[in-house]
């Protein structure tokens, strides 16, 4: 009789521990982004709402990317919390802090030509503004809004809607412009560094291109940084 309590308990403990456990995560809590998924999709594997992902990862639009790496454990949100409220106790000379800015701003301009790569091929479309469709400043304006920087909408006055810098100081997620000899900018991309920018090019759609090539070279007008 003892015997078969000590069993039908263990079962008990066994059972309500295998009702727990599912709740529990043990899986990766940090989640990268594949082909075609969806917050919502990913929300449901990790027992998550989508509101919880926005805070989780400080996101703006539902707006995601393959390859980009998403927090699912709150657990893991907390710690990195804590460890940035632990790291700002600290003093920062402000060399360090203007590195600080300068690695944030790497790391956007990171995300925005990731995000840029993920429309290679993408038709041309005139006046198009749209992932079924760009002309050069549509293709811009798009990539950038969805980061909440707003472009004006023709490539003139996305170059002088940032700070004007030279080729020598151009760097990743500058705008890049080109111009007739008349001096009138009729071309725009996203420089992407070493000497390659990503645009939608009336010809092939979103392609990249040296900013050398035989045709956009001699065009080349000059760099516009629109991120701080």
């Amino acid at each position: 009789m003892v015997y078969r309590t000590k069993l039908l308990l263990a079962s008990i403990t066994v059972t309500i521990l295998f009702c727990i456990l599912p709740g529990i995560s043990y899986a990766a809590t940090y989640h990268v982004v594949q082909q075609k998924e969806t917050l919502w999709g990913i929300s449901r594997i990790y027992g998550l709402t989508v509101d919880e992902l926005y805070q989780l990862n400080g996101l703006n639009s539902d707006l995601i990317y393959p390859g980009q790496t998403l927090i699912v454990s709150k657990d893991d949100a907390e710690e990195e919390v804590v460890e940035k409220d632990a790291a700002g106790e600290s003093s920062l000379t402000d060399s360090e802090v203007d590195q600080e800015t300068a690695d944030e701003a790497t790391s956007l301009a990171s995300q925005i030509i990731d995000f840029a790569r993920t429309f290679i091929g993408t038709p041309y479309r005139s006046a198009g503004s749209s992932p079924g469709g760009f002309d050069c400043s549509g293709f811009t304006s798009y990539v950038y809004k969805q980061f909440n920087i707003d472009l004006p909408r023709v490539a003139q006055d996305q170059y002088y809607f940032g700070k004007i810098v030279s080729s020598s100081e151009a760097k990743p997620g500058d705008l890049v412009v080109f111009a007739y000899k008349n001096g009138y900018i009729h071309h725009v991309g996203i420089y992407m560094g070493n000497g390659e920018f990503i645009h939608s090019s009336s010809t092939e759609g979103v392609v990249i291109t040296k900013t050398s090539d035989a045709y956009w070279g001699p065009r080349l007008l000059g760099f516009s940084r629109v991120l701080d």
